[in-house]
């Protein structure tokens, strides 16, 4: 589990309490030495830690950490650091890689950038990372998904409006420019997210 404050946290599966479709379930709080306003932001499921894996993490301040799967081999319940922060920053996202793929970065203001992983070089468990997207003043991240050909990209503002496109409308660029126009927000609001997605989901 890796939270907010760019932390990351080991459970066994078998010690989450197994509950019906139907049952509120166990705040994770009671699992995990949480601390302060420390909010879990994103969860990996993994058999093995594996050196072929990779983990991309990006923060609402546009910054990209990539870090071999295998790095966090010796993370226990009680916590280890994840990513150094800047002061106000927050991990928002991670996601596991194998390598070879490409990342799709969106920002509040419209924004969003794709770009090879390998343009984020491996670091340790404990460094800070590189720019991921050049963000204006005032805006931030409010996305990342891997760019998948077989998928759509839904992008939602948060005025309510929405819009599929294809992962092909986002030509590779290089990391921490200020990308592509992904929407206008001038005339449809800020963006409030953006998911990777088939036609057969519901939402």
């Amino acid at each position: 589990f890796f939270t907010t404050a760019g932390r990351v946290y080991r459970l066994k599966c078998y010690e989450v309490p197994e509950g019906s479709r139907t049952s509120k379930g166990m705040n994770i709080v009671n699992l995990l030495p949480l601390t302060g306003d420390e909010k879990v932001s994103a969860m990996i499921h993994t058999q093995e830690f594996d050196e072929e894996s990779y983990l991309c993490m990006v923060t609402r301040q546009g910054v990209i950490k990539r870090t071999r799967l295998s790095a966090y081999a010796n993370a226990r319940k009680s916590g280890l650091i994840a990513i150094d922060l800047d002061e106000g920053d927050e991990l928002a996202w991670v996601q596991r890689t194998d390598g070879y793929q490409k990342l799709l970065v969106a920002t509040k203001d419209g924004m969003a950038i794709c770009f090879d992983e390998n343009d984020a070089r491996v670091v340790g468990r404990t460094a800070r990372g590189v720019k991921a997207i050049a963000l204006s003043e005032g805006d931030r991240v409010v996305g990342m998904e891997l760019y998948d050909p077989d998928r759509l990209l839904l992008t939602v503002t948060e005025t309510g409006y929405g819009r599929l496109n294809g992962f092909e409308d986002y030509r590779i660029q290089s990391r921490g420019g200020k990308g592509l126009i992904n929407y206008h927000t001038g005339e449809y609001g800020p963006v409030a997210a953006v998911r990777a997605v088939t036609p057969e989901e519901d939402l």
